[in-house]
């Protein structure tokens, strides 16, 4: 469950702040009249973060462009059909 904490909270005791985001790895969220307004969180933590997700919407990317290829060569009729492609692949993948 993450930290929600009054803006106020931060700058009352930050050192204590910081150093909770830094031992957690978790973000702290600071609310500005009941709304999240900041997060704080430790930078390496979050660049790790960062990095996952920008791994993974470039994964993501590239396998919509695969099925979108894929869709523009059937629509160009150069496609395979599905009982050649698995005879091709051999009597393991016909079964």
């Amino acid at each position: 469950m993450p930290t929600v904490l009054p803006i106020s909270e931060m700058q009352r005791s930050s050192a204590s702040l910081t150093a909770e985001a830094m031992r957690t790895k978790e973000p702290i969220y600071l609310t500005r009249h009941g709304k999240a307004a900041v997060v704080v969180m430790d930078a390496a933590e979050f660049d790790r973060r960062m990095a996952y997700r920008d791994a993974l919407a470039a994964r993501e990317e590239r396998v919509y462009e695969g099925i979108m290829r894929g869709h523009r060569e059937i629509e160009a009729g150069e496609g395979v059909p599905l009982d050649e492609a698995l005879e091709h692949l051999g009597p393991t993948w016909g079964q």
